[in-house]
């Protein structure tokens, strides 16, 4: 289930996502207010915790930056968060949020589908 944190952050997620330009996701993350990091942290916190349901092709995608995700999920304020994501050589590249947030992104559209029929 997704949580309402990330819902009400879905518009900063799916930029996030669709963004190619490194210098963008810097600008997108430089940005980000307090909500946007945590959002961020808790998903990253759902997938090291197993909560979402990951294809083979998603954990493949997420395996270079396992490290990241597993440090990213322990933060717990935007400070954490901001520190984390701005550490220079931790080798988190763009591509770490399409992998991360792609399965987010397909729970609530079943999550929405789901509601919308009842």
């Amino acid at each position: 289930m997704v949580s309402q944190l990330v819902k009400e952050n879905i518009d900063f997620l799916q930029k996030l996502a669709r963004t190619k330009s490194q210098g963008k996701v810097r600008r997108l993350l430089r940005l980000a207010n307090s909500q946007h990091l945590l959002t961020l942290a808790e998903i990253c916190l759902n997938i090291v915790k197993s909560r979402f349901n990951l294809s083979t092709r998603q954990k493949k995608r997420l395996l270079p930056y396992v490290d990241f995700v597993r440090r990213m999920s322990r933060a717990r304020s935007e400070r954490g968060a901001r520190k984390i994501l701005n550490q220079k050589g931790s080798g988190f590249g763009g591509g770490v949020f399409a992998a991360l947030i792609t399965p987010i992104l397909i729970e609530l559209a079943r999550s929405f589908t789901i509601n919308s029929k009842t």
